[in-house]
């Protein structure tokens, strides 16, 4: 079954799904930060160790993605969204009863797996369910729904690990996860097409060491330092084993991931915004909690509350930003999105500070999140309606790729640069 015979009534089931899966993998993401200190008391463990919650996520992610293009091409679309559901599932269940801290990275590591499928098999559905004159307003809502979870998702882990365990996390997304796994099983609809596609099992090494060991070298720069023998034998099999993976998808008939997207000039340019836009954002988030915490030594609710108004205002001008594209074009709105991002920046910069007003810091995260969210959804359609269909699972895994790497290489340094901030502070 193809988008174009499917009812009115299937393709908003279809989209509702999706939707509320990758709502619930963003949620995720970022629903522990606010439990960092009781995990870190919880298992004695230090503030580098407990990063490893967020990270080992965002590196299970950027390992698989690549790969999801194959996945979609070889396997129906119900099949792989119900074994993206049930590998969430499965990680959550983990988390719930670890009984150490390793054991938890496990299941945070599976709940990834599942992640690392549904977010691009998630833009793929919809760019493939809307046509290319209502794209930017699909995107919008993408960026709407899966944005509003990094607003509701700390306060609520605020409030809730005040008066419960941070076990507890877990075991409000589970049954969320059970239900859509249901609903998968009975509303999801075989939308793309198959292809006759083999796995290359060379390339997966290749590509889990290649951006698995850069990852891990430039979070073990935050321990260890950049000189440090583990951190450097890291980056530097990291950046051979990715050169080689590059490579080989050049030269392979049925690449793993189609890096030959890159040839087109507008995809590239974008691919690489991305990057930068997308580790701002993932920083930033990470950050402003642990600051206003730790620093400021407010509680884990303000903590949470902190970034409410701003990923709210991501959330709503992401659904602006793609009615706006598909009226007037993307390059216009993503330079007033660069306008915004730089000013909120030189002013995070600038003014925040022990004794900085917890009102401040929250406006300047709210005009961070509105040039982002002016940047990401604009050139994110541009990039795939740059690509023809065929071509859109892959443009999808490239772009989900650069992002959640720059995501997670940025973390880790702008980590690293507050905690030698927090210190002389």
């Amino acid at each position: 079954m193809t988008a174009v015979n499917l009812s009115r009534i299937q393709r908003r089931l279809i989209v509702a799904i999706v939707l509320s899966a990758a709502f619930l993998s963003v949620l995720t993401q970022f629903l522990l930060i606010t439990a960092f200190p009781k995990i870190m008391s919880g298992f004695e463990i230090n503030s580098t160790e407990v990063q490893w919650l967020t990270t080992s996520y965002m590196l299970t992610i950027a390992v698989l993605i690549p790969i999801t293009a194959y996945f979609i091409d070889k396997f129906q679309t119900r099949t792989l969204m119900m074994g993206a559901m049930f590998l969430f599932f499965a990680g959550t269940l983990i988390c719930l009863f670890a009984p150490s801290f390793p054991i938890l990275i496990i299941g945070r590591v599976i709940q990834g797996m599942g992640s690392g499928i549904m977010i691009p098999l998630m833009q793929t559905l919809l760019f493939l369910l809307y046509p290319k004159e209502k794209r930017g307003y699909a995107m919008g809502l993408a960026g709407l729904v899966i944005n509003v979870a990094p607003a509701v998702g700390p306060p609520i882990s605020g409030v809730v690990i005040s008066y419960f365990d941070w076990r507890s996390l877990f075991l409000i997304t589970l049954p969320i996860a059970a239900c859509i796994l249901l609903f998968t099983f009975l509303f999801m609809r075989n939308i793309t097409e198959q292809r006759n596609t083999d796995i290359d099992i060379l390339s997966i090494i290749l590509s889990t060491i290649g951006f698995g060991g850069l990852l891990y070298g430039f979070n073990n720069i935050q321990e260890g330092g950049i000189i440090d023998p583990v951190t450097l034998t890291s980056l530097i099999a990291g950046a051979l084993a990715l050169g080689l993976f590059l490579v080989r998808q050049l030269r392979l008939t049925t690449p793993i991931l189609e890096i030959r997207v890159l040839k087109v000039p507008v995809f590239a340019l974008i691919a690489f915004v991305s990057i930068l836009s997308f580790s701002l954002l993932i920083a930033t988030e990470t950050i402003l909690p642990m600051y206003v915490q730790n620093a400021q030594q407010f509680s884990a609710y303000y903590g949470g509350l902190i970034v409410m108004p701003g990923a709210l205002t991501l959330a709503a001008m992401s659904l602006l930003a793609g009615r706006l594209f598909d009226k007037y074009g993307g390059k216009t709105i993503a330079i007033i999105g660069f306008v915004l991002l730089s000013l909120s920046t030189l002013g995070f910069h600038l003014i925040l500070g022990l004794h900085t007003s917890f009102i401040i810091t929250m406006g300047l995260f709210m005009i961070a999140m509105g040039g982002v969210a002016l940047i990401n959804m604009p050139i994110m359609t541009a990039s795939i309606n740059a690509l023809p269909d065929k071509l859109i699972p892959h443009g999808t895994a490239v772009i989900n790729t650069a992002r959640q790497f720059g995501g997670g290489i940025g973390t880790d340094v702008y980590y690293f640069v507050y905690q030698q901030c927090w210190v002389r502070i």
